[in-house]
């Protein structure tokens, strides 16, 4: 597999995400929009939360034609994104229902992502390149909370419909590198899979949803029951990190009055710094350290960081060095945090179904975020935002304990 297309995949699958909880959480805030508006764009998310729902029509993919249905809905993620535009201006319903439909569009290409990496890779090899995949996913955060930050300020004068336009160039770019060599094949299975383009539709989306969480409820039920080992884990190591995640970018620009452009600047240096240190860091410590270790540390690194926003919430500083060092310990602890979480979820989901079950675990904490984030947004509304912190701190006691129990392959 070539190490850039994945790269690539990761990029893609990270771009929708932090589109939706970077790029307009930015956008709006700059516009002046209040937090509790903000932070509903959560529910957006909300096929991110279910989407083991649907994940298992990835199951019945053969593994010669995954490549060819992530390039599909990338093409079907390029046009939802043109189609927004128009959509837009009829009202803030009707556009929060095309995010909505642009985030189920996202999420199946999660799935199929993942399913790549599970179903193509051996353990020996999946962290090596889950590694190129996760350093996709950050450039795309990079991508999100800098360049396009950037170009959105200066070049497309605050327009947020260029900004949907720049966003579906960036899938085309990408699709037609995909299939440059391969266009005659992909052609054909688009063809042969015309039906998917009216999942481009939120109501045919929805009936999508339905048709595939009914076609085989009872033996979905039976696979995650037996899940249950996992459950505390894949919901509480990862949740307080993504519920904190929610809000950085709004105490940044909003609280500690940083600009647009200076934000965009650390949020492009410092993400990059991380991807090119990442793999590297990561083989040093996992020969010196197990992965509940890493694990351990990750998380002592970030309550580290939650203090350090304290204070300067507290102290009102907005003092560049400061806020450029918890940047850099959010990013790096954060990176941990999603390598370690992924790498072990992987290894615990080999065998059959294996989509359907990465995709239930995975989504468990991306389900409890539609409620940890309104809980945060009133919290920060009504009282402040140390409240808020010491929130987060709360729930990370629950990851420290998560991980306790857990049982770990012997790291290779």
């Amino acid at each position: 597999m070539n190490k850039f297309k994945i790269v690539a995949y990761g990029f893609l699958s990270g771009y929708i995400y932090c589109f939706l909880t970077i790029t307009l959480q930015a956008v709006f805030a700059t516009l002046g929009y209040d937090i509790s508006f903000i932070s509903s764009l959560v529910f957006a998310l909300l096929p991110y939360s279910f989407k083991f729902l649907w994940s298992g029509f990835a199951d019945s993919v053969k593994k010669e034609n995954i490549d060819y249905l992530i390039s599909f809905f990338a093409l079907l993620i390029c046009l939802s994104f043109i189609v927004l535009i128009f959509f837009s201006k009829i009202t803030m319903l009707i556009f929060m229902l095309m995010l909505f439909n642009i985030a189920f569009l996202g999420a199946c290409f999660d799935i199929l992502t993942d399913l790549n990496l599970i179903k193509n890779f051996s353990d020996e090899k999946r962290p090596f390149f889950l590694s190129y995949y996760i350093g996709g996913w950050r450039l795309s955060s990079i991508f999100a909370g800098g360049a396009v930050l950037f170009i959105f300020n200066n070049l497309f004068d605050k327009n947020i419909d260029f900004l949907f336009l720049f966003s579906s160039f960036i899938f085309f770019i990408f699709l037609n590198i995909f299939n440059f060599t391969t266009i005659k094949k992909f052609l054909a299975f688009i063809l042969k899979n015309k039906l998917y383009f009216f999942l481009i539709i939120p109501c045919t989306s929805f009936l999508f949803i339905l048709k595939t969480s009914f076609t085989n409820f009872k033996e979905s039920l039976i696979i995650f029951l037996n899940l249950k080992e996992f459950y505390v884990y894949s919901l509480f190591y990862k949740l307080f990190d993504l519920t904190l995640s929610s809000f950085v970018v709004v105490f940044f620009i909003k609280e500690l009055k940083l600009s647009i452009e200076f934000f965009g600047i650390i949020n492009t240096i410092v993400p990059l710094l991380s991807i090119l240190i990442l793999s590297h860091l990561w083989k040093f410590t996992s020969k010196i350290f197990s992965l509940k270790e890493i694990m351990l540390y990750s998380l002592l690194i970030k309550s580290i960081t939650i203090i350090i926003f304290m204070l300067l919430n507290f102290l009102s500083l907005n003092i560049n060095l400061f806020l450029l060092i918890a940047f850099i310990l959010n990013v790096f602890s954060s990176s941990f945090i999603t390598y370690t979480y992924s790498n072990y979820i992987m290894q615990s989901v080999q065998g059959d179904n294996s989509s359907f079950k990465y995709s239930i675990l995975s989504s468990l904490p991306m389900l409890f975020l539609v409620v940890s984030v309104p809980f945060s947004s009133i919290l920060i509304s009504k009282y402040n935002w140390n409240i808020f912190f010491f929130f987060i701190l709360f729930l990370q006691i629950f990851s420290y304990l998560s991980i306790n129990n857990i049982e770990l392959k012997k790291n290779k």
